[in-house]
């Protein structure tokens, strides 16, 4: 009977509960450790009643944490100053020089071509951005990005063939991996700023991409401001009707290292004449544009100071984000199947090319680079240098710059009161009419006002299209921005390459149809993706309202 009883006690033993183990909550810090400020954030425990108070008395907790949150929100706020100067600087002289190859290589064509092997390897690398950002950091793939960049304007101090084309094909491996990177920073920046205040992801994010978005587009102004004053007050340019052959004369691409005295100054001298403007239009029935009949020479002095304000930008910008931007590290998130990192990245930029949102939106960022790049090759060639002189492609781009600036700030404060829907049908409308007015007008000397106006037009609408389309990503990808706009930059590169591919083939005619054609078949898919966008969202305030 007693080892009757025993057993039972011990089977009792084993079937009862044992006691629960109680343990107190532990506080735990994350560090956020940046290069000149440290900043603590603590995760407090769930009983108020069990804290340890580290720091001594609870307003002195307060004290430091409040300390910290605002040291931390300074430090963000300088790494996304520093990167927008950064890229203010760079692509300064990066656009304006882009601005100005179509002009200055007339007979060659060195720059279109240099162009179209760059935004076409550009469009390539977009494929390994995130792999490349990766293995290299965020940082070291920005710096090496702004090098090329100095490398690719140092070419065109001696332009060749095979000094440009080789600059352009690494600057174009380059440059996906840079707009990576720069997606990169802004989620990681995002990210820590809405930790850090406790605020609305979305808001948080629409304010960081207005201010990079700033300081961007406002490269454009500044690179197209030096290049007017440099044209306008540097000396004179000179242009040809026909290629003059002097045996003293010896080209070395653009410019000649001398000037014969009885060359006459292209802004104040008849040679640039209207007639000069047609010769890109359709005339006996062809579609094909006929060889350059008129040149432009820069004198040597001029041209040397261009490329030298040119680089001297570039390696400013260079310089900044080499000693002030801190360093960041990359967090690749883990994958339940154990694969490489390198396949994880390379998998998610696949799969964002067949997203169903993003290939009703690709069409329309297709059309945005492809109008990008008419306005950089062809209205610069054949509306603004052939009537009104190669010193106002800056005045003329200035002016498109500064409409796309303020754009694109005025349509975020616009959001709040007009639907996507309405500003979307206005862009169009305003489109539509420039593109008719590119087709039946013939540029003029006496219609300045009309350049700048096609210009300032056309800056609108470009802002609004990337307002939208940017906006739509951001919100729709909220947590991975790296390959969805990965693609968004593939299909704007594939855009710039067919404008500076077709740019030398065709005439003006041909190429405004082939636009407007785009222009309608981006808009049927990308309608589509607003009106679905307009839906969930009435579908969510009437969610919030119950």
């Amino acid at each position: 009977m007693s080892s009757t009883n025993s057993s039972g006690k011990s089977h009792e033993n084993l079937l009862s509960p044992r006691p629960k183990c109680r343990t107190e909550p532990i506080p735990v810090e994350v560090g956020y450790h940046f290069n000149r400020a440290t900043a603590q954030t603590r995760i407090k425990p769930l009983e108020s009643q069990n804290r340890v108070h580290t720091y001594g008395t609870e307003s002195s907790l307060a004290a430091v944490e409040s300390i910290s949150s605002v040291q931390t929100e300074r430090q963000l706020l300088k790494n996304m100053i520093v990167l927008g100067l950064g890229f203010v600087f760079t692509f300064s002289a990066l656009t304006s020089l882009q601005s100005m190859q179509s002009s200055l290589f007339l007979e060659t064509i060195l720059g279109l071509h240099s162009l179209s092997v760059f935004y076409g390897l550009a469009a390539f690398s977009c494929l390994y951005g995130p792999i490349f950002v990766q293995k290299l950091t965020p940082n070291w793939t920005v710096v090496l990005a702004f090098v090329l960049v100095a490398l690719y304007i140092s070419t065109f101090f001696y332009p060749r063939p095979y000094t440009v084309i080789p600059s352009a094909v690494l600057l174009g491996l380059s440059f996906g991996p840079l707009f990576c990177a720069q997606t990169t920073f802004l989620m990681q920046l995002v990210s820590r700023m809405a930790y850090l205040t406790n605020g609305i992801r979305d808001k948080v994010q629409q304010r960081y991409l207005r201010l990079f978005y700033f300081f961007y587009n406002s490269s454009r102004i500044w690179g197209h401001l030096v290049t007017a004053l440099l044209l306008r007050y540097g000396g004179d340019v000179y242009v040809f009707s026909t290629r003059p052959q002097y045996p003293r004369f010896h080209a070395t691409g653009p410019h000649f290292p001398m000037l014969d005295l009885h060359m006459s100054p292209s802004l104040y001298a008849t040679v640039a004449r209207p007639s000069l403007c047609t010769l890109d239009h359709i005339t006996e029935d062809k579609i094909f544009r006929s060889p350059a009949s008129y040149v432009f020479y820069v004198p040597s002095n001029l041209y040397l100071m261009l490329i030298s304000t040119y680089l001297g930008l570039a390696f400013l910008g260079l310089a900044i984000v080499t000693t002030l931007l801190d360093k960041f590290d990359l967090y690749v998130s883990q994958d339940p199947l154990e694969r490489p990192p390198i396949l994880l990245s390379f998998r998610k930029v696949v799969l964002s090319l067949i997203d169903p949102q993003l290939r009703l939106m690709f069409p329309m960022v297709l059309f945005i680079g492809y109008q990008q790049g008419f306005m950089i090759a062809d209205f610069t060639r054949s509306y603004v240098s052939c009537a009104l002189g190669l010193e106002a492609i800056g005045y003329t781009m200035l002016c498109m710059a500064a409409m796309t600036t303020l754009g694109s700030i005025a349509v975020h404060q616009f959001f709040k009161h007009i639907k996507r829907m309405t500003i979307m049908f206005a862009t169009v409308v305003c489109h539509t009419g420039l593109l008719m007015v590119l087709w039946l007008w013939t540029p003029v000397r006496d219609d300045v006002a009309v350049f700048y106006v096609i210009a300032a037009g056309w800056g609108l609408c470009n802002a609004v299209w990337e307002t939208l389309t940017t906006t739509y990503l951001a919100t729709s990808f909220t947590y991975d921005w790296q390959a969805p706009f990965a693609v968004y930059f593939m299909a704007q590169c594939i855009g710039l390459t067919t404008a500076f591919t077709f740019s030398p083939v065709f005439v003006n005619d041909i190429k405004i149809c082939l636009m407007a054609g785009l222009m309608v078949f981006a808009l049927i898919p990308y309608t589509i993706l607003e009106v679905r966008l307009h839906r969930q969202q009435k579908l969510q305030d009437r969610a919030a309202d119950l």
